[in-house]
């Protein structure tokens, strides 16, 4: 007798999937991609309504998970989901869901990746992957040592602007970049609606949005992680009064093994709006990411023909439009988790471990740049 894993079943399931998509206009017979929620807040709510945009017959959110029953079934009724589960353990465990989408606190986030991973389930979570490097390099391990494939949210990666930019950094379009400026700022209200900014396990810039610049920076520098880190900032006392979580900070990375000539500027607060963009500048011209970089629709190439004269383009790409029938989105731009939908369900169908929009080694690397940054911070502050 043969026997086969989970990870093994759902992977012929998903085989069959794809090979049924070729016939689907003729026959119907293409069986949506089915989704397992874990968690019940607003992002888990944004990213539900974003696959309604997917074409029709290619997602269905069959199953939801939260810590309580009562979200649950709230979130079922919202968004018309078949079953509802208080914890998470149901959701993993659930026959009919093909892919897992933890969106709960960013503390459990490895506690249900883990559940996923068990159940044989390919799991996407939402950033951050893990609170430190060591957690996120073990989930890696282990999504490749149970042959289950697992992806950190980072959603960016995966619009047309972002990849349009690798496309223009890899083919020279800017000569070598030199050097890349990023950041990310936004005025929270900690006492308020942003409570878990101050949280003392989770909260703070650098696990909030700090993955951004440095999956910026990345796209130019290569997943290494770098030799240099030298970060600064201000810190706040955590909600639990004990211990301070990093508030706003400053950071110049170097020495990167895949790009010894780059150096890169960070800067990220959660007391202030800032620009929100990206520069790459290279020794032919600079590329703009402009804003929102997280969610961006447009880039500005600019090439220097001599110092005195360049030529500038601007390329756009508009977001989808907000799904119909959808619930109305929380954050701007969340029709972009369409994108991210769409890489998971090609990684699904080609049978690979990890998405090549965002790789395992570059979810360590960012984690590991967060760490140093947080401990540089929070040091400085003491």
């Amino acid at each position: 007798m043969v026997h086969s894993s989970p990870a093994l079943t759902i992977w012929c399931q998903l085989m069959l999937i794809s090979l049924s998509a070729g016939v689907a206009d003729r026959h119907e017979t293409h069986r949506p991609i089915r989704w397992g929620i874990m968690g019940s807040g607003m992002i888990a709510s944004d990213y539900v309504g974003a696959l309604q945009g997917l074409p029709a017959g290619e997602a269905e959110v069959v199953a939801v998970g939260a810590r309580s029953l009562g979200s649950a079934e709230a979130f079922a009724r919202e968004h018309s989901v078949a079953r509802a589960y208080e914890g998470y353990e149901a959701v993993a465990a659930d026959p009919e869901v093909d892919v897992i989408y933890v969106a709960t606190v960013a503390q459990a986030h490895v506690a249900c990746a883990r559940l996923a991973l068990a159940a044989g389930k390919p799991v996407l979570v939402e950033k951050p992957l893990a609170l430190c490097a060591s957690d996120a390099k073990a989930l890696a391990e282990e999504a490749r040592h149970r042959e289950v494939f697992l992806m950190e949210g980072m959603w960016t990666r995966c619009f047309p602007a972002l990849r349009r930019a690798q496309e223009l950094l890899r083919s020279g379009a800017i000569g070598e970049v030199t050097a890349v400026s990023a950041d990310f700022g936004w005025p929270a209200d900690p006492l308020g609606e942003h409570k878990r900014t101050l949280d003392p396990v989770s909260g703070g810039v650098c696990l909030d949005v700090a993955m951004y610049p440095i999956a910026h920076v990345l796209l130019a520098a290569g997943a290494a992680e770098p030799t240099n880190v030298v970060a600064a900032g201000t810190a706040k006392a955590a909600s639990n009064g004990e211990g301070r979580v990093d508030w706003t900070v400053g950071a110049a990375l170097s020495g990167f093994p895949r790009a010894p000539a780059l150096t890169a500027t960070i800067l990220c607060t959660l007391d202030g709006s800032t620009p929100e963009e990206v520069v790459f500048t290279g020794t032919k011209g600079t590329l703009r990411i402009e804003r929102p970089a997280h969610a961006p629709s447009r880039l500005r190439l600019s090439v220097a023909s001599c110092r005195e004269k360049t030529t500038e383009e601007q390329i756009d790409f508009p977001l989808p439009p907000a799904p119909e029938g959808a619930l109305p989105f929380n954050y701007p731009g969340s029709q972009g988790f369409l994108y991210e939908a769409e890489a998971v369900h090609a990684a699904l169908r080609a049978g690979r471990l990890q998405s090549d929009e965002w790789t395992h080694e570059e979810s360590i690397t960012t984690q590991a740049i967060i760490d140093r940054m947080r401990a540089a911070v929070i040091a400085g502050a003491a």
